[in-house]
């Protein structure tokens, strides 16, 4: 028999805003376009315009500013070129109205 002390698997992780924040601008369905932004305390930082129909992806600006409060860059265009193609193929043009409705809010 093993006498050596086991390790607890109890915890607890707390999730803290950063206060950065992501979202879509402008999403149309004809054209199969979406624009999405990140912002921090009302400012800008990156601006991603995906086009569906070219398979095209455009970045202006950078999350580099934000050190550790964002996730990178590439993380950002590929969360906005996966979500851009769901929300296009699914008709929704309000993401925010879409995951209220789906969370029951």
């Amino acid at each position: 028999m093993d006498n050596k002390a086991e390790k607890s698997n109890v915890g607890y992780t707390l999730f803290k805003s950063t206060g950065v924040q992501h979202k879509f601008s402008h999403i149309d369905l004809e054209k199969r376009q979406a624009i999405g932004i990140v912002t921090y305390k009302e400012k800008t930082y990156m601006t991603v315009y995906v086009d569906l129909k070219t398979d095209t992806v455009q970045v202006q600006g950078d999350v580099d500013d934000l050190g550790d409060l964002s996730m990178d860059r590439h993380s950002y265009v590929d969360m906005f070129k996966h979500q851009a193609r769901f929300l296009i193929e699914n008709n929704i043009t309000n993401p925010k109205e879409y995951y209220d409705d789906l969370i029951g809010d």
